[in-house]
């Protein structure tokens, strides 16, 4: 059976999406095909949907990883929240939605600028707004409902939908507030730790020792905090091309031990403008990520952002790790000669691999561990409770 789909994309400068190629799908198979329409290639304004694996060419390009979906295609596809929210409108087991039905299924709030239609002449992505950040109290509140799987209205279902495009595992949705659009964090009540604030706090550490991060907002809905991060994929009420990490390397699920910084800084160096900052910053992020213990540094938690032309992303989803006692601590992805061990030695092993000196390389961790002395006052502003501060502790004794 083929599964076949018109891919769209809205471009800067352009007031409606654009029909970029062909997307097809043999699912017996499992083999995927993309080519891009010719009309597209013509356009001077044209973009690679993914620059280093989609190239704009003429070739037929065909992919056997994740069931044959193309990385950048697969971003669109939401992560366990997503399909878990999507579950229960539907009444069907959590894990039996396939990724074609979840194409179908996504909506204007997913990451980037992809829409999908069956004829090149219109998307049928639905477009549908982010929620008025007046909504966020009744959304808080149905979060909760459906946490305890409780019977909901189908009135409402569609404030629940707002958040199944967005990825990962905590209830969210988006959000506008002030002429913005924002990413909404709740806490959840299937975890005893309360993650908003923490991340809240973690972002503004990150800020601080220079990693570039989106706006960032804490707020008091319905007597619980909600984390607000300004979606960088979004200016103007236009969409942006976004690539994650994860498409970029071209990985099936699969092989996911293999995830490497440096292999995405190789990559990098092949189609970032500003490469040579844009590598200083991916290492930032890595000595970070080491110094607060952020165990949740995967590739679809990195990214790309074409604003005229692809940067490295605003940092996003970095937490630390709840940790019991001092053990030994691992990235997901490989940062030096001994993989992803989460060492001092390990982070200057391969400093080379992102134009960075030892000596510049030290700079970097003595003023990220400078900048971690005050991460308790950090958290203690953003009103984090006690026993989450101890919680997280062992994660900052680097």
């Amino acid at each position: 059976m083929t599964y076949e789909k018109y891919v769209f994309v809205e471009l800067p400068g352009d007031d409606q999406p654009i029909p970029a190629g062909l997307f097809q799908l043999d699912t017996d198979l499992g083999v995927g095909q993309f080519e891009y329409g010719r009309r597209y290639l013509l356009r001077q304004n044209a973009i690679a949907l993914d620059p280093v694996n989609l190239p704009l060419s003429e070739t037929t390009f065909v992919t056997k990883k994740n069931n044959g979906i193309f990385g950048v295609i697969g971003d669109v596809i939401p992560d366990s929240w997503g399909k878990f929210i999507l579950s229960k409108k539907l009444k069907v087991p959590f894990g039996t939605l396939s990724d074609q039905k979840l194409l179908n299924l996504a909506d204007s709030n997913c990451v980037g600028a992809l829409c999908f239609g069956d004829s090149p002449a219109r998307p049928t992505t639905p477009t549908v707004p982010p929620a008025p950040f007046a909504d966020l109290k009744e959304i808080a509140h149905l979060f909760d409902k459906v946490m305890k799987d409780e019977d909901l209205p189908p009135e409402v279902l569609y404030l629940l939908q707002q958040g199944t495009s967005l990825g990962g595992a905590q209830p969210k949705c988006a959000v506008a507030k002030d002429g913005k659009e924002y990413i909404a964090k709740f806490e959840s009540s299937k975890t005893l730790i309360k993650f908003p604030r923490i991340e809240y706090a973690t972002m503004t550490l990150a800020r601080k020792v220079g990693i570039t991060t989106p706006a960032i907002h804490l707020e008091e809905i319905a007597g619980r905090a909600v984390y607000l991060i300004e979606r960088f994929d979004r200016k103007e009420g236009h969409r942006l091309p976004f690539l994650s990490a994860m498409a970029l390397s071209n990985l099936d699920i699969d092989e996911l031990e293999n995830g490497s910084y440096l292999a995405l800084a190789a990559d990098m160096r092949k189609f970032t403008k500003y490469t040579k900052r844009d590598l200083e910053q991916l290492y930032q992020r890595i000595v970070f990520n080491v110094m607060v213990r952020n165990g949740d540094d995967h590739l679809r938690n990195h990214g790309f952002v074409y604003t005229g032309h692809w940067s490295l992303s605003p940092a996003y989803d970095i937490v630390p790790m709840v940790a019991q006692s001092k053990v030994d601590f691992h990235l997901c992805l490989e940062l030096g000669t001994l993989g992803t061990v989460a060492s001092l030695e390990n982070i200057l092993s391969r400093c080379d691999a992102f134009g960075i000196t030892r000596g510049k390389a030290r700079e970097i961790i003595a003023q990220t561990k400078d900048c971690l002395a005050d991460w308790e006052n950090i958290m203690k502003t953003a009103e984090v409770t006690k026993s989450d501060i101890d919680s997280i502790r062992r994660s900052f004794e680097f």
